[in-house]
């Protein structure tokens, strides 16, 4: 099978970037599948980070690098990797985040075992400060669930798969603005498709939460952010 990781980076302190791809670097690998990192560099400044991020197209490991010529936020910079992965199966993963070394090949186990399935999030371990938690998001994601239920959480970006083919086909994050919820957006286009959205069990991604962190920033809070949310469920 052929995998593509995706990993926009910008703004991202080196040593969490490092820390990152070297999760990736560290993968079980199933014989016979092909694993591609694709960072995207989305405009970073000259600097240590950039000067790290063009280091890896010299790697061993297969690293292809696409640099954007502005930064017009995640789902643009999302939007560009998609077009440049190669692998039928993306998987995500932030800059900023560390995957477990099982996170690709139960991906891959996955498709395989499901050929008629799009999409599968994983749970997350959460650590800031010393303080750690995790996620707990059913098994099963179904329209009328996310419909239904109170709240907006049912599925981590973080570690999430799906097929190229279907996300392409779907637009892909779309012409999200950079404070709102670009992720949320997508898991509704998939489900608005008539797909349902999978979680796996297992924590497979250990989520670095900090003042930067997309999901937890003042400007995610706001009541333009809420909106959006109620708008994109509404569109369900």
């Amino acid at each position: 099978m052929k995998i593509s990781v995706l990993m926009p980076v910008y703004s991202t302190p080196v040593g969490w970037c490092r820390r990152a791809v070297e999760s990736i670097r560290a993968q079980r690998k199933r014989p016979g599948d092909e694993i591609t990192l694709v960072i995207v560099d989305d405009n970073n400044p000259p600097g240590e980070l950039r000067d790290y991020i063009y280091e890896q197209a010299t790697c061993e490991c297969k690293t292809d690098i696409i640099r954007t010529n502005e930064n017009r936020g995640i789902a643009a910079a999302l939007n560009v990797g998609i077009k440049a992965c190669q692998g039928d199966i993306i998987i995500r993963m932030d800059a900023d985040d560390i995957a477990n070394e099982k996170l690709i090949s139960k991906h891959a186990d996955f498709f395989d075992q499901f050929p008629a399935r799009h999409i599968c999030g994983v749970q997350i371990k959460l650590f800031s400060d010393g303080r750690v938690w995790h996620s707990h998001h059913p098994r099963v994601i179904t329209r009328e669930f996310a419909l239904e239920t109170s709240g907006f959480w049912f599925v981590n970006h973080p570690g999430i798969a799906y097929r190229r083919e279907t996300v392409m086909e779907l637009g892909g994050y779309g012409d999200v603005p950079a404070h709102l919820a670009e992720d949320y957006a997508l898991w509704i286009k998939f489900l608005r498709a008539g797909y349902t959205i999978y979680n796996r069990d297992e924590i497979l991604v250990d989520y670095r939460v900090h003042q930067k962190t997309f999901s937890t920033a003042p400007n995610r809070r706001s009541s333009e952010w809420f909106e959006f949310l109620k708008i994109q469920k509404e569109s369900l």
